[in-house]
Protein backbone atom coordinates (compact mmCIF):
# COMPACT_ATOMS: atom_id res chain seq x y z
CA UNK A 1 0.00 0.00 0.00
CA UNK A 2 1.67 3.25 -1.30
CA UNK A 3 1.75 6.63 0.97
CA UNK A 4 -0.92 7.96 -0.53
CA UNK A 5 -3.27 5.03 -0.65
CA UNK A 6 -2.69 4.59 3.12
CA UNK A 7 -3.25 8.02 3.99
CA UNK A 8 -6.92 7.75 1.87
CA UNK A 9 -7.48 4.78 3.80
CA UNK A 10 -7.45 5.99 7.23
CA UNK A 11 -9.20 9.21 6.34
CA UNK A 12 -12.32 7.11 4.78
CA UNK A 13 -11.90 5.16 7.99
CA UNK A 14 -12.24 8.10 10.26
CA UNK A 15 -15.55 9.49 8.14
CA UNK A 16 -16.93 6.24 8.60
CA UNK A 17 -16.57 6.05 12.45
CA UNK A 18 -17.47 9.20 13.02
CA UNK A 19 -20.37 9.11 10.89
CA UNK A 20 -21.73 5.82 12.55
CA UNK A 21 -20.46 5.99 16.25
CA UNK A 22 -19.56 9.83 16.53
CA UNK A 23 -16.72 11.97 16.86
CA UNK A 24 -15.44 10.90 20.97
CA UNK A 25 -15.41 7.34 19.38
CA UNK A 26 -12.54 8.12 16.93
CA UNK A 27 -9.11 7.35 17.73
CA UNK A 28 -5.62 7.28 16.03
CA UNK A 29 -5.49 3.71 17.20
CA UNK A 30 -8.99 2.87 16.48
CA UNK A 31 -8.99 4.41 12.44
CA UNK A 32 -5.35 2.63 12.06
CA UNK A 33 -7.46 -0.87 12.71
CA UNK A 34 -10.17 0.07 10.99
CA UNK A 35 -7.97 0.84 7.90
CA UNK A 36 -5.62 -1.97 8.17
CA UNK A 37 -2.82 0.02 9.01
CA UNK A 38 0.21 -2.31 10.52
CA UNK A 39 2.35 0.27 11.27
CA UNK A 40 1.83 1.62 14.68
CA UNK A 41 2.88 5.25 13.92
CA UNK A 42 1.34 5.50 10.46
CA UNK A 43 -1.78 7.88 12.06
CA UNK A 44 1.21 10.02 13.74
CA UNK A 45 2.91 10.30 10.87
CA UNK A 46 -0.04 11.28 8.29
CA UNK A 47 -1.83 13.64 10.16
CA UNK A 48 0.20 14.50 13.18
CA UNK A 49 -2.74 14.76 15.70
CA UNK A 50 -6.61 13.41 16.22
CA UNK A 51 -7.15 17.25 15.30
CA UNK A 52 -5.29 16.54 12.08
CA UNK A 53 -6.73 14.08 10.65
CA UNK A 54 -10.26 16.05 11.12
CA UNK A 55 -8.69 19.10 9.07
CA UNK A 56 -7.65 16.45 6.97
CA UNK A 57 -10.96 14.51 6.09
CA UNK A 58 -12.64 17.91 5.70
CA UNK A 59 -10.13 19.08 3.70
CA UNK A 60 -10.52 15.93 1.63
CA UNK A 61 -14.21 16.31 0.81
CA UNK A 62 -14.47 20.12 1.11
CA UNK A 63 -11.98 20.31 -1.79
CA UNK A 64 -13.96 18.75 -4.87
CA UNK A 65 -16.92 20.62 -3.15
CA UNK A 66 -15.22 24.49 -3.30
CA UNK A 67 -13.52 23.63 -6.78
CA UNK A 68 -17.25 22.73 -7.82
CA UNK A 69 -18.96 25.23 -6.62
CA UNK A 70 -16.70 28.48 -7.39
CA UNK A 71 -17.56 26.74 -11.26
CA UNK A 72 -20.95 27.41 -10.82
CA UNK A 73 -20.48 30.98 -9.36
CA UNK A 74 -18.10 31.80 -11.69
CA UNK A 75 -20.17 30.39 -14.80
CA UNK A 76 -23.10 33.02 -13.15
CA UNK A 77 -21.06 36.09 -13.45
CA UNK A 78 -20.11 35.49 -17.03
CA UNK A 79 -24.03 34.87 -17.85
CA UNK A 80 -24.50 38.31 -16.84
CA UNK A 81 -28.33 37.75 -15.90
CA UNK A 82 -29.46 38.51 -12.29
CA UNK A 83 -29.06 35.15 -10.09
CA UNK A 84 -32.29 33.77 -8.93
CA UNK A 85 -33.18 32.30 -5.62
CA UNK A 86 -32.61 28.87 -6.68
CA UNK A 87 -29.02 29.33 -8.81
CA UNK A 88 -27.67 30.31 -5.67
CA UNK A 89 -29.36 27.30 -3.66
CA UNK A 90 -28.23 25.39 -6.63
CA UNK A 91 -24.92 26.49 -6.00
CA UNK A 92 -24.63 25.48 -2.55
CA UNK A 93 -26.66 22.10 -2.53
CA UNK A 94 -25.50 20.58 -6.12
CA UNK A 95 -21.66 20.30 -4.85
CA UNK A 96 -22.46 19.16 -1.74
CA UNK A 97 -24.63 16.30 -2.75
CA UNK A 98 -21.97 15.71 -5.80
CA UNK A 99 -19.41 14.65 -3.05
CA UNK A 100 -22.25 12.72 -0.50
CA UNK A 101 -24.77 10.96 -2.48
CA UNK A 102 -22.97 11.35 -5.55
CA UNK A 103 -19.97 9.47 -4.09
CA UNK A 104 -20.31 5.67 -3.78
CA UNK A 105 -19.99 4.74 0.14
CA UNK A 106 -19.83 7.86 1.33
CA UNK A 107 -20.03 8.93 4.88
CA UNK A 108 -19.30 13.20 4.72
CA UNK A 109 -23.20 14.36 5.08
CA UNK A 110 -22.94 12.08 8.41
CA UNK A 111 -19.75 13.19 9.54
CA UNK A 112 -20.90 16.95 8.60
CA UNK A 113 -24.07 16.47 10.73
CA UNK A 114 -22.11 15.70 13.85
CA UNK A 115 -20.28 19.37 13.66
CA UNK A 116 -23.90 20.51 14.62
CA UNK A 117 -23.42 19.49 18.38
CA UNK A 118 -19.40 18.78 18.56
CA UNK A 119 -18.14 22.43 18.89
CA UNK A 120 -14.38 20.78 17.94
CA UNK A 121 -15.54 20.29 14.61
CA UNK A 122 -17.86 22.74 13.94
CA UNK A 123 -14.61 24.93 14.63
CA UNK A 124 -12.71 23.07 11.70
CA UNK A 125 -15.86 22.89 9.56
CA UNK A 126 -16.64 26.75 10.47
CA UNK A 127 -12.37 27.24 8.73
CA UNK A 128 -13.80 25.72 5.71
CA UNK A 129 -17.08 28.08 5.64
CA UNK A 130 -15.04 30.95 5.18
CA UNK A 131 -13.81 29.58 2.13
CA UNK A 132 -14.35 31.94 -0.85
CA UNK A 133 -16.72 29.82 -2.81
CA UNK A 134 -19.02 29.25 0.62
CA UNK A 135 -18.93 33.36 1.28
CA UNK A 136 -19.96 33.71 -1.97
CA UNK A 137 -23.21 31.61 -2.76
CA UNK A 138 -23.78 32.96 1.14
CA UNK A 139 -23.62 36.44 0.54
CA UNK A 140 -26.28 35.89 -2.41
CA UNK A 141 -28.78 33.42 -0.21
CA UNK A 142 -28.75 36.74 2.02
CA UNK A 143 -28.99 39.46 -0.44
CA UNK A 144 -31.62 37.41 -2.68
CA UNK A 145 -33.60 36.69 0.95
CA UNK A 146 -36.93 38.06 1.17
CA UNK A 147 -36.42 38.82 4.85
CA UNK A 148 -34.88 41.69 6.76
CA UNK A 149 -31.14 41.36 7.28
CA UNK A 150 -30.82 39.87 10.53
CA UNK A 151 -33.28 37.14 9.38
CA UNK A 152 -31.55 36.53 6.01
CA UNK A 153 -28.36 35.64 7.20
CA UNK A 154 -30.26 33.53 9.80
CA UNK A 155 -32.13 31.40 6.95
CA UNK A 156 -29.06 31.09 4.79
CA UNK A 157 -27.49 29.46 7.95
CA UNK A 158 -30.29 27.44 8.35
CA UNK A 159 -30.81 26.20 4.62
CA UNK A 160 -26.98 25.43 5.58
CA UNK A 161 -27.94 23.08 8.37
CA UNK A 162 -31.23 21.40 6.58
CA UNK A 163 -28.88 20.46 3.41
CA UNK A 164 -26.50 18.68 5.77
CA UNK A 165 -29.50 17.37 7.37
CA UNK A 166 -31.09 15.87 4.74
CA UNK A 167 -27.74 14.99 2.48
CA UNK A 168 -27.29 12.75 5.81
CA UNK A 169 -30.60 11.32 6.03
CA UNK A 170 -30.61 10.16 2.10
CA UNK A 171 -26.86 9.40 1.74
CA UNK A 172 -25.91 5.70 1.95
CA UNK A 173 -29.36 4.23 0.50
CA UNK A 174 -29.73 2.23 -2.67
CA UNK A 175 -31.52 4.32 -5.29
CA UNK A 176 -31.19 5.05 -9.10
CA UNK A 177 -28.92 7.85 -10.13
CA UNK A 178 -33.02 9.21 -11.03
CA UNK A 179 -34.30 8.70 -7.73
CA UNK A 180 -30.98 10.55 -6.61
CA UNK A 181 -31.77 13.85 -9.43
CA UNK A 182 -35.18 13.64 -7.87
CA UNK A 183 -34.30 14.08 -4.33
CA UNK A 184 -31.64 16.54 -5.04
CA UNK A 185 -34.22 18.76 -7.05
CA UNK A 186 -36.81 18.74 -3.97
CA UNK A 187 -33.67 19.51 -1.24
CA UNK A 188 -33.38 22.77 -3.75
CA UNK A 189 -36.94 23.40 -4.10
CA UNK A 190 -37.13 23.37 0.07
CA UNK A 191 -34.34 25.38 0.58
CA UNK A 192 -35.24 28.35 -2.08
CA UNK A 193 -38.61 28.23 -0.20
CA UNK A 194 -36.98 29.09 2.73
CA UNK A 195 -34.98 32.21 1.46
CA UNK A 196 -37.83 33.30 -0.59
CA UNK A 197 -40.94 32.89 2.19
CA UNK A 198 -42.48 36.33 2.68
CA UNK A 199 -42.28 37.79 6.32
CA UNK A 200 -43.92 37.15 8.81
CA UNK A 201 -46.28 40.20 9.95
CA UNK A 202 -44.43 40.96 13.17
CA UNK A 203 -41.53 41.39 10.78
CA UNK A 204 -40.58 44.95 10.98
CA UNK A 205 -36.60 44.77 10.21
CA UNK A 206 -35.98 46.59 6.66
CA UNK A 207 -34.10 44.64 4.29
CA UNK A 208 -30.63 45.07 4.01
CA UNK A 209 -28.17 44.03 1.95
CA UNK A 210 -25.14 41.72 2.87
CA UNK A 211 -21.52 43.42 2.86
Amino acid sequence: MTEATSREAMIDAAERIIAEKGIASMTLKGVQLAANQGNKSAAKYHFGSREGLLEAIVEARMAPVNARRQELLDDMNRLGAPVTVRQAVEALVRPLAAETLGRPGSRYARFMVQALTDPALADIMQKHMNGESYRRVHKLMVDLSCAGRTSAVRRANNVMMLTMAALAAQEGQVRTPEQTAEIVSDLVDSCAAVLGAPNSPAATEPRGVAP
